[in-house]
């Protein structure tokens, strides 16, 4: 049986909503999200910098984070913002060992952070 494109895309978008729920706290801010805010999908790497759309590119961030860095390099965006750093890694070790869509999210976004940053925040 083959699949199309149309159904693999509304398998990963249903599959990014279920992701974008197991996060409580904003990936970049740290704080807990209200009922009211809006989870985001934000891209480790942009996408219009050759940043996959898979979810090892992928951290949960509220909208105003991802406006504000918009599709500003990650290291650039740490930079302007250090606290982000300490917090992509509690938000990336909370979910240690979690399998999504058969990876290992944590470790395969250790390996995005790594592309995108330069040096391993994890050390």
């Amino acid at each position: 049986m083959r699949i199309s494109n149309v159904e693999k895309y509304l398998f990963h978008f249903g599959s990014k909503k279920t992701f974008k729920k197991m996060f409580d706290k904003c990936a970049y801010s740290g704080e807990g999200f209200a009922p009211y805010d809006t989870r985001t999908i934000e891209h480790i790497i942009p996408v219009v910098k050759g940043g996959e759309n898979e979810f090892s590119n992928y951290l949960v961030v509220r909208r105003s984070w991802n406006m504000d860095r918009s599709d500003k390099p990650l290291d650039e965006f740490i930079k302007e913002n250090p606290e982000v750093q300490e917090n992509i890694i509690t938000a990336v070790n909370s979910k240690e060992g979690q399998i999504i869509e058969g990876i290992n999210w944590s470790e395969e976004v250790k390996k995005t952070l790594l592309k995108a940053i330069g040096y391993n925040i994890f050390d």
